[in-house]
């Protein structure tokens, strides 16, 4: 099938925003960035409602963008990454960031334990944030990236020859047994098994995609296929919470929310799944520590072992005082180390990502000397606390600055938003061909958008790679008899 053939009219709402409105969303955060940079100077440490406004005002401008989403179909966020990159900005940026003026006294002072700064050292942050989204933005606007959508449509109309319920069932097939089988290694249930293979844990991630195609496929046997993808997902996230992992808890049930966001109307789905996912977090976050403070550093815990863990963890951690609970709004804030991450390169002790840039491009395989590319947050950190066995994120545009100062700053904003623009067009090139043997690949650009809060090396550039280089792969098994035209989509 050509894609002449496969081509389908778009809804007005699903051609997604204009391409100009990002642009001027890029500049109106730029100038926002700008005036967190100039108050920074005049400002007094004790002066937080100055970072508290500028926080407001960044969610106030970007609030009505995010709002379009409810309007359209769920193929509009997996096609415009921008707008989990916007949302994922906003949650951490701007909303966590709002902690430090209006959040709870208790939680403020948890996030500035680890690196104590006053206003004028957020208002820093907040330029760094501002001024890097909107370059960012900008780019990704500019940069409509039509050669990879033309690529990943002739790799899609490669793919698509494959039945699709077939894919369907595969990738539940593969993504529950490596699950179960992981789950029971995490639990030492094997002997003599030390290290689980790198392709078993790889496909361990296919039950997320399992759950997201059986949850949204419509044709046959989906009345069998999708009570089986929710089982599942009830599976993993409960697994995660015998593991004692809040991010295992969460991504099956995000999962089974993007699934059917996709299947049933963005309207119907997201307002709900979105309080559900809110309210779960908070309501583990608390047991999870308690399980992990249990725990310790021992190696095997049996599972009913766990069991009697969570069973006296969810009593014991009612009775917490409001010292002790876990600050969930305090995870969300990134203010405190991107200041440190501004000092520390301001004061010579900077990072080495652009050194390792490069190196993103090269399989280790055929370079075994390849330097590890995820050691900056762990040095980060040893330098702050001298703790090298913990790793902490200063968020891309911090990151930037860390590894350049602006000039850093700018490149790693311009190349994030880059990358954005390249993630999105291939989501357009297989969604085209309802490819669906090749949504790992959406997925995985949805992802990220949302990863705002790591490093502009490891997980946006070195990420991009894993989609980079397997499209390309397909691509030139077929393009010696796939011709197709690619469409223009509005404001993509």
């Amino acid at each position: 099938m050509t894609l002449a053939h496969a081509t389908v009219a778009v809804s007005p709402a699903d051609r997604g925003i204009a391409s100009q409105r990002w642009a001027l969303l890029g500049v109106a955060y730029l100038m926002l960035g700008g005036l967190a940079w100039i108050a920074s100077q005049s400002a007094q440490p004790e002066e937080w409602w100055i970072h508290g406004v500028w926080c407001v005002v960044g969610l106030a401008i970007g609030l009505p963008m995010l709002a379009r989403i409810f309007r359209a179909s769920f193929a509009l966020i997996m096609n415009d990454h921008r707008i989990m990159f916007l949302a994922s900005f906003m949650a951490y940026f701007l909303f966590g960031a709002l902690l430090l003026a209006i959040g709870p006294e208790i939680q403020a002072e948890q996030s500035l334990s680890y690196y104590p700064i006053g206003a004028p050292e957020a208002l820093r942050a907040d330029a760094a944030n501002g001024l890097g989204f909107g370059i960012s933005v900008i780019v990704a606007a500019i940069a409509h990236g039509r050669w990879i959508e033309r690529i990943s449509s002739i790799a899609a109309v490669h793919v698509s020859k494959i039945p699709q319920h077939l894919i369907v069932i595969l990738f539940l097939a593969l993504g529950t047994l490596a699950s179960v089988y992981l789950f029971l290694h995490e639990l030492e249930f094997r002997e003599n098994e030390e290290l689980v293979a790198g392709i078993v844990s790889a496909s361990g991630r296919f039950s997320l995609v399992a759950i997201v195609l059986a949850i949204a496929y419509r044709g046959k046997r989906e009345e069998l296929l999708r009570p089986i993808a929710v089982l599942l997902g009830l599976f993993l996230s409960s697994s995660g919470l015998l593991l004692f992992n809040k991010t295992e808890v969460l991504l099956p049930l995000a999962a089974i929310t993007i699934g059917a966001a996709s299947r049933f109307g963005v309207r119907k789905v997201l307002p709900v799944a979105l309080i559900g996912l809110v309210t779960t977090y908070l309501l583990i976050g608390n047991l999870v520590n308690y399980g992990r403070q249990t725990t310790g550093d021992r190696d095997e815990v049996s599972f009913s072992e766990r069991l009697q863990i969570i069973k006296e963890g969810w009593s014991e951690t009612r009775k917490l005082g409001e010292d002790e609970e876990y600050g969930a709004w305090a995870r969300l804030c990134y203010v405190p180390p991107q200041a440190a991450a501004i000092d520390l390169w301001d004061e010579g002790q900077g990072g080495d990502q652009f050194r390792l840039l490069p190196w993103v491009f090269v399989p280790r395989f055929l370079a075994p000397g390849k330097p590890e590319m995820t050691k900056t947050g762990r040095e980060f950190n040893v330098k702050l606390n001298g703790n090298d066995r913990s790793s902490t994120g200063q968020g891309i545009f911090a990151s930037g600055y860390y590894a350049g100062g602006i000039f850093g700053l700018i490149l790693a904003s311009a190349l994030c938003g880059w990358v954005i623009a390249l993630s999105s067009a291939v989501s357009r090139g297989i969604d085209r061909h309802d490819a669906l043997a090749l949504l790992p690949f959406r997925l995985l650009g949805m992802y990220i958008a949302f990863r705002i809060d790591g490093d502009f090396v490891a997980d946006y550039a070195g990420t991009f790679v894993f989609i980079l280089y397997p499209i390309f792969g397909v691509y030139l098994l077929g393009s010696t008899r796939i011709k197709p035209k690619v469409q223009r989509w509005g404001g993509a």
